[in-house]
């Protein structure tokens, strides 16, 4: 029997050439903060809602990066959808939650990191981020330029939307 498909939102926050992760105990891993979306839910509304529950933050600038195939720890099918985005503010863990510590590593240089990151991020998600010779980091520049405006660093150019 086919294992249906788990999907999962995930952000990626970049700060000072640094990407957040969080650790989340019940897989023993590090992992882009987000999760499942509720029936109904968009994915921006679903990030929102995860980021808030996960790290007590607000998040601003989102825009969608790309989507990855993957499995998790189960074995069951994974597609994360990721959007880049920006938090606001000092971020504080709930205690209520199955995450458990966040870090800001170096995603072009992680191995010093010595931390156990999930395969798709390790495998799919950084290299991307690495790829783009500073493509995220440039991202961010383009955020202060007006609405509409057209972004070409990208492989495949897309508009900035901002207040999403």
């Amino acid at each position: 029997m086919k294992k249906q498909q788990i999907t999962k939102i995930g952000l990626l926050c970049i700060k000072n050439n640094k990407l957040l992760v969080v650790y989340k105990t019940k897989i023993g891993l590090w992992i882009t903060p987000g999760g499942k979306s509720y029936p109904g839910e968009t994915d921006i509304e679903c990030l929102k809602r995860e980021i808030n529950e996960e790290i007590n933050c607000k998040i601003k600038n989102i825009n969608y990066f790309d989507s990855f195939r993957g499995y998790t720890e189960k074995g069951e099918p994974l597609l994360l959808k990721c959007y880049l985005g920006e938090v606001e503010c000092n971020i504080k863990l709930n205690p209520n939650d199955t995450i458990r510590d966040y870090r800001w590593i170096r995603y072009n240089n992680y191995k010093k990191e010595k931390i156990s990151i999930a395969p798709i991020l390790k495998n799919q998600i950084i290299p991307k981020l690495n790829r783009g010779s500073g493509v995220v980091t440039e991202w961010f520049r383009y955020w202060s330029a007006k609405p509409g405006t057209q972004v070409r660093f990208l492989p495949a150019p897309f508009k900035i939307y901002k207040g999403e």
